[in-house]
């Protein structure tokens, strides 16, 4: 399958992650309305495009290189894997469960080549940096974001009482920090699929080109707009109920690890690392406020994702072979 489908899926991935990722990035900052949206939203986007630029590519060559070697695999394996993941990620977004793109991508892999008789393509090792760095960027994001809201707690409540809005400066600091590093991990999940398209029809050795950069944030600019508010709208208060100064120390703490997860080429999923730092957070101020059964939740649904988009990644081949897509 070449031309313009495998382009379409991608694009389509890349508006879903803008649902569900984007969602989870403006849902910690909406609550304090210290920012206007319409700061708020372009200053994300030009930080999200910004963010490969300045931290490199190596996360996207985890995605397209160090998983499966697509490059043998073929078209067909590449397009299973990315129903597979849509799947995953539309089946979760319908239940309202916030779900991980990386996660949703690499067991779609995994099965569709299992499947594709392909086993042999499998880079085991980058599976295990996939799975480490996500569960490793909760773990990550739970302690810096405890520590982080108790300085923060010590230096600068006296503020956030008097006047939240006060705060607004730090707060798009941080979220531009918060952005560049979306773009340099999260996003780049799309950009190294877009790039393995585009050299692969091509012929040529994995690349990441400007296009490959650009195109996928189209897609997750659209899908932002058209869904992730929504979402945005009820992530501040599912885990923990936040305040001014709650927003900065969550979002400073999910933008120290994922930054730090990039630049070792480690994929980790924003929704994730941002829970985490919430977990954290709540941990720090009053753990009885804390919503444990939707904790409860939402580790079921991250252990879950996984067997699911493998399921369907076999399942996605099935079909393919089916109908002939392949």
């Amino acid at each position: 399958m070449t031309g313009w489908t495998l382009p379409v899926l991608i694009g389509l991935f890349a508006a879903i992650a803008g649902i569900n990722g984007g969602g989870n990035l403006v849902g910690t900052f909406l609550p304090t309305r210290a920012v206007s949206p319409r700061v708020l939203i372009p200053l994300l986007i030009a930080s999200i495009a910004v963010g490969p630029l300045l931290f490199g590519t190596a996360v996207s060559h985890t995605i397209a290189v160090e998983i499966i070697n697509f490059h043998r695999a073929g078209f067909s394996v590449l397009t299973a894997a990315l129903i597979a993941a849509i799947m995953t990620l539309l089946i979760t977004w319908r239940l309202r469960l916030p779900s991980s793109t990386t996660i949703a991508l690499a067991g779609g892999m995994v099965g569709a080549t299992l499947l594709n008789g392909q086993a042999a393509l499998i880079h085991w090792g980058g599976v295990a940096k996939v799975v480490g760095g996500l569960f490793g960027s909760v773990l990550v994001g739970y302690i810096v974001a405890f520590w982080v809201t108790r300085l923060l707690w010590r230096m600068l409540r006296g503020v956030s009482v008097a006047n939240p809005r006060q705060l607004g400066y730090l707060q798009v600091a941080t979220l531009t920090v918060q952005g560049l590093a979306y773009g340099a991990n999260d996003q780049e999940k799309a950009i190294g699929l877009m790039a393995l398209a585009f050299t692969t029809a091509a012929g040529s050795h994995y690349h990441v080109t400007l296009a490959a950069i650009g195109l996928p944030l189209v897609f997750w600019t659209a899908g932002l707009l058209a869904g992730g508010l929504r979402i945005a709208r009820t992530v501040g208060g599912h885990i923990f109920r936040i305040r001014p100064l709650h927003s900065l120390a969550v979002q400073g703490s999910a933008a120290v690890t994922v930054v730090s997860a990039a630049l070792l080429g480690l994929p980790v999923s924003t929704t994730e690392t941002t829970d985490g730092s919430l977990f954290g957070l709540g941990s720090a101020l009053a753990p009885r406020r804390i919503e444990w059964p939707t904790v409860l939740r939402l580790l079921i649904v991250w252990v879950t994702t996984l067997p699911l988009a493998f399921a369907l990644g076999l399942a996605a081949v099935n079909m393919m072979r089916v109908f002939r897509l392949g």
